[in-house]
């Protein structure tokens, strides 16, 4: 049986052990991906983690979305290019969520605070929001693109940032799709504080490389029992999970 970490972790690198991160919010037993519902499962089950995706609107407002893009009247629009009272019903329904509300859950737990940025532009918002919340020390804005890292640099040089690494979602090796020198490097040079890493990708051999350089680990994705306890193996700071609690076994 898998056991639940309910320690709360400093966000200092390494962490003293693995941490188990609520892969959008602890979604199971009917309750969707990045949904308020998901998250306060999450703080429910005491989770270190909690891991959401964020995306802007036209009107400066923030929507929990993990793909940067709505369909609308039968076509599909970019969030950048609408804004909230276009998505009214949506918001309504609780098919989507304003990200304050779901900060709001996490800042009242113990737990950090992992947003992957799915925005294009607007960073200082997201900045700026995550500061009037008290989240700053607790939280990492993770995208793959290290110039978006640079901007949130510029606006909170002490939030931490994470670059992540898609790999190719397969369970062979896959070293030759980022080549440990490569992914190091590019993470230096995003002046990251993390990488985030698809499971292909993580090996024994580039946790080592990035912890020379202090830089903190973090693991994707873990969906049943058995990659969580194979990804454990190689002691991250994090697996992103969802496997949560006796429901998702």
């Amino acid at each position: 049986m898998w056991t639940l970490l309910c320690s709360t972790v400093a966000l200092q690198f390494p962490f003293a052990e693995t941490a188990t991160v609520a892969h959008r919010g602890a979604h199971c037993c009917g309750r969707q991906e990045n949904s308020l519902s998901a998250i306060a499962h999450a703080v429910e089950l005491s989770v270190p983690g909690i891991e959401i995706d964020v995306c802007n609107l036209s009107d400066g407002e923030l929507i929990l979305s993990h793909d940067p893009y709505v369909t609308l009247a039968g076509a599909t629009v970019p969030l950048p290019a609408v804004t909230a009272p276009d998505l009214m019903p949506q918001l309504r329904a609780g098919e989507l969520v304003l990200a304050k509300g779901a900060l709001e859950l996490v800042r009242s737990t113990n737990a950090f605070l992992c947003l992957d940025w799915k925005g294009y532009g607007d960073e200082a918002r997201i900045a700026q929001l995550i500061h009037e919340l008290g989240l700053t020390e607790r939280t990492i804005v993770c995208s793959h693109r290290s110039e978006t890292l640079a901007r949130i640099k510029g606006e909170r040089r002490d939030l931490l940032t994470g670059l992540s690494f898609q790999g190719t979602q397969e369970p062979e090796d896959c070293s030759l799709c980022h080549p440990v020198d490569e992914i190091v490097d590019r993470v230096h040079a995003a002046r990251a504080d993390a990488a985030m890493l698809e499971r292909s990708l993580a090996s024994p051999a580039l946790l080592g490389s990035l912890r020379e350089r202090g830089t903190g680990v973090f693991v994707w994705t873990a969906k049943d029992a058995q990659t969580f306890a194979t990804l454990a193996d190689l002691a991250p700071d994090g697996i992103m999970s969802d496997v949560l609690d006796k429901h998702q076994a």
